[in-house]
């Protein structure tokens, strides 16, 4: 009975020995799927967050840090001109009327006063032309003259959008010819062993750099779009405000 119980209690004692060292093994074999940054975001308890861009870049290669740069600037860009255009309040109309009504009443003083308080592309080409009737000018030219600036201001760096959102799909296309180049040469060198994992993961490789370059150029050009229609706004209420402001000039 003795021998028994002994023969029982080594056989757990193994039993726990081999749980443990299962244990340790695949403890061992997770650390070794984590490698620098990973490893420290993960002590961290984070997900890994902008790391997640190494491995991005590591697999698509330069042409993937071109489209990131690229992206960099897209969004500097559209920020830039998201904060221009709140800053000169396009949306801004009232002041025209009131501007107008005093060119109408002779008060052209007055007018240029309430031009002058208002910061907008459409109030300084105004303005302009105000002025230019006191200088005893041509008030057309003046607006012709700013109002071109004005609306030139606003269009500044849309042509760095549209090269942007040309050019990073055409960048990501060649990133995918030169990784499926690649990926048919591995298979080349494999000889009569192929491995179909050879191919398949030289193919999602590839194709990474297509996803990254559509991903930089869809936001660019859709911002590009919707920038442009501000501008053609502005540009329809500054041709209004100019020829009511020249015919009120010519009536006054």
């Amino acid at each position: 009975m003795a021998d028994e119980e002994s023969v029982v209690s080594e056989e757990a004692a193994a039993n726990v020995d081999a749980a443990a060292d299962a244990t340790v093994e695949a403890a061992t074999e997770g650390a070794e799927t984590l490698t620098g940054l990973d490893a420290a975001a993960a002590a961290a308890g984070t997900d890994g967050g902008i790391w997640e861009l190494i491995p991005l870049v590591d697999k698509g290669g330069p042409i993937v840090v071109i489209l990131l740069a690229l992206s960099v600037l897209s969004l500097a860009i559209i920020l830039l001109k998201v904060f221009q255009f709140w800053r000169a309040g396009l949306t801004r109309r009232a002041f025209i009327d009131v501007a107008i009504d005093k060119v109408k009443s002779g008060d052209t003083d007055g007018a240029a006063a309430v031009l002058r308080k208002t910061r907008s592309p459409v109030a300084r080409t105004l303005l302009a032309g105000v002025e230019g009737a006191q200088n005893g000018g041509s008030a057309e030219e003046e607006i012709a003259r700013v109002g071109g600036n004005e609306l030139g201001g606003l269009q500044s760096y849309f042509r760095w959008l549209e090269v942007i959102g040309n050019i990073s799909p055409l960048l990501g296309l060649l990133g995918t010819v030169i990784g499926m180049i690649n990926a048919f040469q591995q298979l080349q060198l494999a000889g009569n062993k192929v491995d179909p994992a050879i191919l398949s993961g030289g193919i999602w490789v590839a194709l990474l750099t297509t996803a990254v370059g559509l991903a930089v150029a869809i936001p660019a050009i859709a911002s590009l779009n919707l920038l442009e229609s501000r501008v053609d706004m502005a540009r329809l209420t500054l041709r209004d405000a100019s020829s009511r402001l020249l015919a009120a000039l010519k009536s006054a």
